[in-house]
């Protein structure tokens, strides 16, 4: 038996697909405490990428494989959250890198596919995610802007 898509089935994915990719995100303040009720938004943030010495990668939940860094309010500090980039070699992605780099051997790649590097003043934008006790917050990166 042969299935078919229909006309309107691709009309409806197009659709969704195009909200997906448009989606704008809140410019907020960098967060000096992670509160649970902005848990789920999509936001933009300015703040400098660290890596606290070592960056560890994982793809936890079979989900992307992300890589942590930490993200900081100020350029010596300051309010930090975490930054979760997505591992791969295309924009908005941070290259494959072995266990003892150096900073210099890590690769991200912003929005246009140019390199930024640790310490950098980026805006990040993502999906903001925080624990219900407001212990720890963090930003699953889909956008990277210098």
């Amino acid at each position: 038996m042969k299935r078919t898509i229909g006309l309107g089935s691709v009309f409806l994915i197009g659709i969704f697909l195009l909200a997906c990719a448009g989606k704008p995100a809140e410019q907020i303040a960098f967060p000096t405490t992670c509160n649970a009720g902005d848990d789920g938004k999509y936001v933009k943030i300015t703040g400098y990428l660290n890596d606290d010495g070592s960056v560890f990668c994982s793809n936890i939940g079979g989900g992307r494989m992300d890589c942590s860094f930490s993200f900081n309010e100020k350029a010596d500090g300051g309010a930090k959250i975490g930054a979760e980039i997505e591992q791969g070699s295309g924009a908005n992605e941070i290259e494959e890198f072995g266990s003892s780099y150096k900073k210099e051997d890590l690769k991200i790649h912003d929005n246009s596919g140019g390199m930024v590097k640790v310490g950098d003043k980026l805006n990040l934008t993502g999906k903001y995610e925080a624990l219900p006790d407001g212990s720890h917050c963090f930003l699953e990166v889909d956008k990277i802007e210098k």
